[in-house]
């Protein structure tokens, strides 16, 4: 009964005083995360390993080939599996490029 009416002033308390308020940033917020699980186009900045996903998932993935510094790609970040996943790289199969850094590419609209 006690904690119950310390909570219930407290948040009265806070209410009044607007410091519960949620306020905007001041600073400008980047358009596009790099870590972003949706689809967005980047430039390549250095020359990466590129990688073919096998299925199921838990398999190891096999060395494709090398994506070249300059090339464009659309792609996206996978958080649970850790690596970037690539749209369109080749006709069949699903691939990757390993690992959380985002160093070697920077976004379109920069």
């Amino acid at each position: 009964m006690k904690h119950r009416f310390l909570v219930a002033a407290l948040a009265s308390v806070m209410l009044a005083s607007g410091t519960g308020a949620v306020v905007a940033p001041s600073h400008p917020v980047q358009a596009i995360s790099k870590h972003s699980y949706r689809w967005h186009w980047v430039k390549v900045k250095r020359d990466v390993k590129v990688y073919r996903l096998r299925l199921p998932l838990y398999r190891a993935p096999k060395f494709d080939s090398i994506m070249e510094k300059g090339s464009d790609a659309e792609v996206r970040y996978v958080p649970n599996h850790y690596y970037f996943e690539l749209k369109g790289y080749a006709k069949h199969g699903r691939y990757a490029v390993m690992g959380t850094s985002a160093r070697w590419f920077r976004n379109e609209n920069d």
